[in-house]
C-alpha cells in the first residue's frame, strides 16, 4: 500500500536517489547523455538536507514496503506570474510506479498544504519535451508562459502550466491502493 507523508529530515538521501534516477529514465533523448551521467544522489542529497531544515519548502514523499519512490516539493513562486502565487518546484517518481495515480495524489496533497498556508494560484515549470506534459495537462493546467533554459549544453524551453486557483487541484481522494 502506497503511503504519502510529510517528509523528514532522514528522507533526503531517498529524495536525492528518486529525483537522480527519475531524471536519468525521463530526459534520455532530451537532455544531454553527459549531463544526465554526471548527476549523482549524493550530491543531491546535500540540497535536499538543507531544503528540509529550512523548512520554507513544503515536501512530501511516497512510499511502499520497498521504500520512497516519489516525491513532490513546492512552496512560494519563485518568479513573477500575474496571477500566481505558489509553484511546484519538483515532482518525480521511479519510473516503474509513473502512471499508477500516485503523481496526482502527491499533487493534490501539495495543492493541499499550499492553500492551507494561504496560496491561491499554482505554477510548474516543464520542459516542453518532457513526456510529463500531458499530465499537468490532464490535471487541468494551462500554459500560462515559456522560457528558455540552459542544461548541461543544451538550449530548451520550458512551459508553466497553471492553476489560478488551488481549489481545482485539492485532493479528492488521498488513499491509495
Amino acid at each position: 500500500m502506497t503511503t504519502i507523508r510529510p517528509a523528514r529530515i532522514e528522507d533526503a538521501n531517498s529524495i536525492a536517489f528518486v529525483q537522480v534516477e527519475s531524471w536519468k529514465t525521463t530526459y534520455v533523448g532530451i537532455v544531454a547523455d553527459s549531463y544526465l551521467a554526471s548527476l549523482n544522489p549524493e550530491s543531491r542529497t546535500q540540497n535536499w538536507h538543507r531544503q528540509l531544515n529550512a523548512g520554507a519548502t513544503v515536501i512530501f514523499v511516497a512510499e511502499d514496503e520497498g521504500g520512497i519512490f516519489g516525491f513532490v516539493s513546492g512552496g512560494e513562486l519563485r518568479d513573477k506570474i500575474d496571477g500566481f502565487d505558489a509553484e511546484l518546484y519538483a515532482i518525480y517518481l521511479l519510473q516503474n510506479r509513473q502512471r499508477q495515480g500516485v503523481g496526482e495524489a502527491l499533487t493534490r496533497q501539495l495543492a493541499n498544504a499550499l492553500c492551507d498556508l494561504g496560496f491561491h494560484g499554482l505554477i510548474v515549470w516543464v520542459l516542453a519535451k518532457n513526456p510529463a506534459v500531458t499530465f499537468y495537462q490532464h490535471l487541468g493546467g494551462v500554459e500560462v508562459a515559456t522560457k528558455e533554459v540552459e542544461i548541461g549544453g543544451t538550449q530548451l524551453t520550458e512551459i508553466a502550466f497553471g492553476w489560478p486557483s488551488l481549489g481545482a487541484l485539492l485532493p479528492k481522494r488521498l488513499e491509495l491502493s
